[in-house]
């Protein structure tokens, strides 16, 4: 089965999510399932969609970790930046430049927490959404299997 009405019918979901609410979101994702599909095909298509939500969850909860990306790297430096402006305000003739490393350490040190807390909130966000799209896609996968018995 192909990737993109998959991926398509997620993104609808979580856009209808962000803007209209749960409810709302769900209804049309099932009447876009349930248009699309029929049968056995609907039943292949949620089980893909619920394959494929799982792997995206994985994939969010391993971004959501801060040690893992450029952040961390940027953050080091911007620590040693800091350790630096602290030992150059030590010495007379280097307060100045030392001033000057250790407030722009400080800024770009705030600007690379702030994105990180706020790049962890918009994936637990996400992770949310998809895992409410994955209750939805199961029961009512669960639902057409049992009215196909």
């Amino acid at each position: 089965m192909d990737n993109k009405p998959i991926d398509e019918a997620i993104e609808r979901y979580v856009s209808e999510r962000r803007v209209k609410g749960k409810d709302e979101a769900g209804a049309r994702f099932l009447s876009y399932v349930r248009i699309r599909y029929h049968g056995s095909e609907l039943i292949e298509f949620l089980g893909a969609t619920t394959n494929m939500i799982r792997y995206y969850i994985g994939f969010f909860r391993m971004l959501v970790n801060p040690l893992k990306g450029p952040e961390l790297a940027f953050f080091a430096t911007a620590l040693a930046m800091g350790i630096f402006g602290c030992l150059m305000l030590t010495e007379p003739e280097e307060q100045l430049p030392g001033i000057i490393m250790l407030s722009g350490a400080l800024v770009n040190g705030w600007s690379i927490i702030s994105r990180v807390l706020r790049k962890w909130c918009d994936l637990n966000v996400l992770i949310a959404i998809y895992q409410e799209l994955l209750v939805l896609a199961e029961k009512e996968m669960l639902e057409e299997n049992c009215g196909r018995v």
